[in-house]
């Protein structure tokens, strides 16, 4: 419920509605609805079960979960084409939901469950970060080819949509933390990373964003932050990924360089560009400190030890402060 007294979760006579427009379903067929998006901050997601399939539905309010402001709902067709983009470039080497409907009604949109037999990848590390590890290679070559066949291409979104999903992430989701760890660093780092607009990028590569199951492909989901960027967005998002876990154990940071190696090498094999991949991967890494700085400080910091968070705010600052230009030197860093 809203501060003026409206909730933008639909109803579930009205969330059937856009399932019987959707699927072409009679009033007869019956019709199972759950809500499912335990850690989204911004739209409903809902599993739903009709006979015969099971699918999920993302509806986009306006005004977010938790987030005191207004978006345009018509970001849905945005985030349906970053889908489709996404699909039909990656969906070789990991697994994209495939889009079934947009409701223009109820700013909705129905994927395919790319989760049976996998779980988020979240609730498992760190004590399964081989689950991580052995999706290095398969990630890294996904974004390469997303990354490099879309350099220059445009973005799926208009330019107003572009600006406000912008300043949710830096403003809301970003800043906080990074203001808390190295605030006379914050303002270059921003900079830094929305000067480079070279590609369609995911925007939230977190770890509850990726299905797993051992020995198979990784699923992604959620593409509310798809825009055009720094592929060093992507590419530092992954690597706070694997460093976190590598803060809490120390025993894992040898695992969590090695999976960025593997990540950096791999995208930068699939791009084929040394020149790009010599420009990028500074940057990455000095975005890797301010989503390590979010996880530990931000609006929405992940629970650990006191001795842990001070670890993450001091890594995060040192790549903040001088990013490393290559692997050998993110590792001299990262492990003490």
């Amino acid at each position: 419920m809203t501060d003026d007294g409206v909730d933008d979760a639909p109803s579930p006579e009205r969330l059937k509605a856009v399932v019987r427009r959707g699927m072409d379903l009679s009033k007869t067929v019956p019709i199972s609805i759950m809500e499912v998006g335990a850690w989204a901050n911004i739209n409903y997601v809902y599993r739903i079960e009709i006979p015969g399939r099971r699918f999920y539905l993302k509806v986009v309010p306006e005004r977010p979960k938790r987030f005191p402001v207004r978006l345009p709902r018509e970001r849905v067709f945005s985030e349906a084409e970053g889908l489709r983009r996404f699909h039909n470039m990656a969906g070789n080497e990991i697994v994209i939901p495939e889009l079934l409907f947009i409701d223009g009604q109820e700013m909705a949109m129905a994927m395919t469950d790319v989760g049976e037999g996998r779980e988020v990848l979240l609730t498992l590390l760190p004590e399964r970060f081989d689950l991580l590890s052995e999706q290095a290679g398969v990630l890294g070559r996904a974004l390469g080819t997303v990354h490099c066949g879309t350099r220059g291409g445009g973005t799926p979104r208009p330019p107003r949509e572009e600006v406000i999903i912008r300043r949710v992430i830096f403003d809301g989701l970003l800043a906080p933390g990074a203001r808390e760890v190295f605030p006379e660093l914050w303002d270059e780092v921003r900079n830094g990373m929305e000067e480079h607009k070279e590609c369609l990028i995911h925007g939230d590569l977190w770890s509850k964003n990726m299905l797993v199951r051992s020995g198979e492909p990784v699923a992604l989901v959620d593409f509310e932050g798809v825009s055009y960027g720094d592929p060093a967005f992507d590419l530092g998002t992954l690597i706070a990924v694997a460093l976190v876990p590598g803060i809490q154990q120390p025993a894992l940071m040898r695992d969590a360089i090695a999976f960025t190696s593997t990540l950096l090498r791999a995208w930068a094999s699939t791009c084929g560009s040394d020149d790009w991949a010599g420009d990028v991967v500074p940057r990455a890494f000095r975005a890797s400190a301010t989503f390590l700085a979010a996880r530990g400080f931000g609006p929405f910091p992940y629970p650990m030890a006191a001795a842990a968070r001070k670890r993450i705010g001091e890594l995060a600052r040192s790549l903040a402060a001088d990013p490393p230009s290559d692997i050998n030197a993110f590792r001299a860093v990262a492990v003490w």
